[in-house]
């Protein structure tokens, strides 16, 4: 189910009325006509439920009730990703906000091809917008943020300090470098869950360096070699599942 985000201009309130880029998403894209009932949330999480009652050549007005609404709980996951190039980056975020994940960090990296220079790209700004779209179709329930880009070595201490409160770091990687599994590493069910992802060359030897030496963990995916965009989807994926379904397995000992 499509899910609908409210404007920051909302501060409450049974009526809103809605003009621009939201009149137009909702009347001429999604074509919802007079009466017709779907799901909002505004930017602080509150999920309410919407009605169209009435509609005008260039505005529209809801009806606004709170919602009460049963969540699942998905594993916290911080996706560390580094930079691809041209629109594989778009396509990396757009999946993993449609997947659940709670925050995206652009990392530029040592094979990255792509560059990033946020203040006149403009890079950022369009990957919330991403973000937005994909949040309204899939009807995802996380709120899905962008980070500020950072490098290998800075995201290290960022791990460092959410230990304490029961976070795990991962990084996946083609080769198999140590014996480690991913359900033996998944199994204390950490609260938080850091995967970082290489780019299309690949995490270089000092970078696997820096992240073993902050207490990362090494993923082999037990596959062919993956695109950096399908390892991203697969790494969500895999983690997700295993966390959700934990009930459900027994790790051998």
């Amino acid at each position: 189910m499509r899910l609908f985000l409210i404007p920051e201009f909302y501060k409450g309130g049974s009526i809103l009325e809605l003009t621009g880029n939201d009149y137009h998403y909702l009347i001429r894209v999604l074509r919802y006509k007079k009466g017709f009932e779907f799901s909002g949330r505004d930017d602080k999480g509150n999920f309410f439920d919407l009605t169209i009652k009435e509609i005008f050549d260039d505005r529209c007005i809801l009806e606004v009730k709170e919602s009460v609404v049963e969540q699942v709980k998905l594993p916290e996951i911080i996706l560390y990703q580094c930079v691809c190039k041209g629109k594989k980056m778009d396509r990396i975020i757009r999946q993993s906000t449609e997947a659940g994940v709670y925050s995206i960090i652009p990392v530029v990296s040592d094979h990255s091809v792509s560059r990033l220079d946020t203040e006149k790209s403009g890079k950022i700004n369009r990957w919330r917008k991403i973000i937005r779209e994909a949040i309204q179709q899939s009807g995802s329930r996380v709120n899905t943020q962008i980070g500020s880009p950072v490098t290998i070595d800075e995201l290290a201490g960022i791990n460092e300090s959410a230990c304490i409160s029961g976070a795990i770091g991962l990084f996946f990687h083609q080769e198999a470098l140590d014996h480690g599994t991913l359900h033996g590493y998944l199994s204390s069910q950490p609260m938080r869950i850091s995967l970082v992802i290489g780019p299309e060359g690949g995490l270089s030897d000092r970078e696997i360096e820096v992240l073993y030496n902050n207490n990362y963990k090494s993923v082999h995916l037990k596959t062919n070699v993956l695109r950096a965009e399908t390892a991203t989807l697969y790494a969500v994926s895999a983690v997700q599942t295993i966390l959700l379904e934990s009930e459900n397995w027994v790790l051998r000992v």
